[in-house]
């Protein structure tokens, strides 16, 4: 959601890539193991800073086929809308992410054919790249959710501040001027 209000500021171009957290995670999905209270309480604050409702489920989710679906968005020219409209769904618990039939329903909500849908996830469609998306991932220090890499130079990794973003922004400015100014890097 940062990113989100720094692509709309025009300060970053985000190319958003799919990463599966938890690919131990059965089809069926598995109990979640329970909170600590304070956990619970600092996850709440963060996601009321950017707009969200994170709303607590009994099971974690394989998130294979969300990740797919974004994937068949993006074919289509429909990401953004899917990639945000799976999220909301998530978070807010209006949608099963590892069900078929909900993720097509958010797929028909942005145009998309959910008979296409259900063919390519079946057929499996995605899951080579998924798995070379992860093992890039894992190959450059990445093993959390949200992960930014700012420049080709700096890694974020966890729910940020806006402000960690601009100042990386800022020391990412001050050394091309840098390497402008005296032609080294």
């Amino acid at each position: 959601m940062r990113v989100d209000r720094l692509v709309a500021e025009g300060r970053v171009e985000a190319k958003w890539l799919p990463f599966e957290l938890h690919p131990e995670v059965p089809r069926e999905g598995i109990l979640r193991p329970a909170r600590r209270t304070g956990d619970r309480d600092h996850l709440d604050e963060m996601a009321a800073e950017v707009g969200l409702v994170m709303k607590r489920r009994d099971r974690r989710i394989n998130t294979r086929l969300a990740l797919s679906t974004a994937e068949f968005a993006r074919e289509r020219g429909k990401y953004d809308e899917v990639r945000v409209a799976l999220m909301k769904a998530h978070w807010e618990a209006t949608a099963d992410l590892d069900r078929v039939e909900d993720l097509q329903r958010i797929a028909a909500g942005a145009g998309l054919d959910p008979a296409d849908l259900k063919r390519v996830l079946d057929e499996g469609r995605y899951e080579a790249l998924l798995d070379r998306y992860r093992e890039e991932a894992t190959s450059m220090g990445i093993d959390a959710v949200p992960a930014h890499i700012v420049g080709q130079r700096y890694l974020l990794v966890g729910a940020q501040p806006y402000e960690a973003f601009t100042e990386v922004l800022n020391k990412l400015h001050a050394d091309e001027s840098t390497t402008d100014a005296d032609g080294t890097t």
